[in-house]
């Protein structure tokens, strides 16, 4: 017997494990190279310190795959600066004021400033703290000499040695087009793995997006529809959630008719990041003039976050342990599947408190008929292989929103 795995059956075991069935696809759409603007240049550790400070090095604290590392990790980080081993490139983006948005080394940065500044420091401003950051321990190779001391109590030849590092930075300048920009960092390994498109939207988009994800994932209300079953680690749980509320903000209308879904979450963060700013940077204001005027359905956050809660207590309520996916009483539990929960968390909470009464008393027929539907070979595809597809899309929003018309109104 062959001793290996099919395709199909990886994809079954890698969806099972995330707990989100996969339907990623990636379509490069053209560009012109002439509008790509790349710089790799060194920069020196003072510079890096000086712009930490500044904080016009934005290290994301959330964007971690929650991968903290330890701090015999970040010792021996430091080590190889005291040994003069070159550090792997950095990877940043940078906006019209210069300011860098780190997409790759962000541990990197964030042991060299906890080490060479200080947490304390960094916290107070005051000088007395600065270099008293954490202190060395299970060198490899230093450990008799410098094990158990933070940088201020460093010779001064090894202070000097570790400021006078130089680093290599890859710089993605503005102007670059945003979905040129997020190829870019698709091609990156870090540890041995390709950064997910949500990370990079992620440590692109900071903001009052990145700040409803992290809540929205962390409700009790997300994790008890979805039993804790949706991974963090490659922030697969904010993926579901930034489509579901992609639809919501933008409605499924004006989804591109070019399938490029990648387009549609990435700008729905840049829409919710332009909420409660006063003053908008030139790139900002033209791409509000780049969106038609009734492409924004709803703005605001509070009332965002109120019918996303909603819809998941909703589906609760209605679907139990099976809220989301394909599966039904009586059949083995499937993952989460993105397009019903893309759906389902809009329309359920879109409905009144009179109409998801008239749902809940028709609840057994009302779920008879949904099963019937997850049946249905081509209400299957629509959901799964062509979910993407702006087709699919119309299609699903339509099918789903027949079925619940028929119990509500009841």
């Amino acid at each position: 017997m062959d001793n290996y795995i099919e395709e199909g059956e990886l994809k079954y075991i890698r969806d099972f494990i995330n707990g989100v069935e996969d339907d990623e696809v990636v379509e490069i759409q053209p560009f012109d190279p002439e509008k790509i603007s790349i710089d790799t240049k060194p920069v020196t550790m003072d510079t890096c310190l000086r712009r930490l400070e500044q904080e016009t090095i934005i290290l994301n604290p959330d964007f971690q795959r929650n991968e903290v590392w330890t701090l015999e990790k970040k010792c021996r980080l430091i080590e190889s600066l005291i040994l003069k081993i070159p550090l792997p490139m950095f990877y940043v983006s940078s906006d019209e004021n210069g300011v860098f948005y780190v997409v790759d080394g962000l541990q990197r940065l964030s042991t060299i400033r906890s080490f060479v500044l200080g947490d304390q420091y960094l916290k107070t401003k005051e000088v007395k703290y600065k270099g008293n950051g954490f202190k060395l321990s299970n060198l490899e190779f230093w450990g008799k000499q410098y094990n158990d001391l933070t940088f201020n109590e460093l010779p001064v030849n090894i202070q000097n040695r570790i400021q006078e590092t130089g680093f290599t930075f890859t710089i993605i300048n503005p102007g670059t087009p945003e979905e040129v920009k997020r190829n870019i960092f698709k091609r990156i390994n870090t540890g041995g793995e390709p950064l997910t498109p949500q990370e990079i939207r992620h440590a692109l988009y900071i903001g009052e997006s990145t700040k409803l994800l992290l809540k929205l994932s962390q409700s009790n209300l997300f994790l008890e529809a979805t039993d804790y079953s949706v991974k963090s680690n490659r922030m697969m749980d904010r993926e579901i959630i930034l489509r579901c509320l992609a639809f919501t903000v933008r409605g499924y209308q004006n989804y591109p008719k070019n399938h490029d879904m990648d387009t549609f979450l990435s700008d729905t963060m840049r829409i919710l990041n332009l909420k409660n700013k006063v003053i908008l940077n030139s790139s900002e204001k033209k791409f509000l003039e780049s969106l038609n005027n009734d492409s924004i359905i709803i703005f605001d956050l509070d009332k965002i976050s109120q019918r996303f809660n909603l819809a998941m207590k909703r589906s609760k309520e209605i679907f139990g342990e099976h809220s989301f996916r394909k599966s039904y009483p009586g059949k083995r539990r499937t993952p989460i599947n993105k397009g019903l929960f893309e759906v389902w968390g809009n329309l359920l909470g879109r409905l009144s408190d009179e109409q998801f009464l008239n749902l809940k008393i028709n609840k057994s027929p009302f779920i008879a008929k949904h099963t019937e539907l997850l049946n249905d070979e081509n209400f299957i595809i629509v959901i799964s292989r062509d979910s993407q597809k702006f087709s699919s899309v119309k299609t699903r929003y339509e099918k789903l929103n027949e079925l619940l018309n028929q119990f509500i109104n009841a």
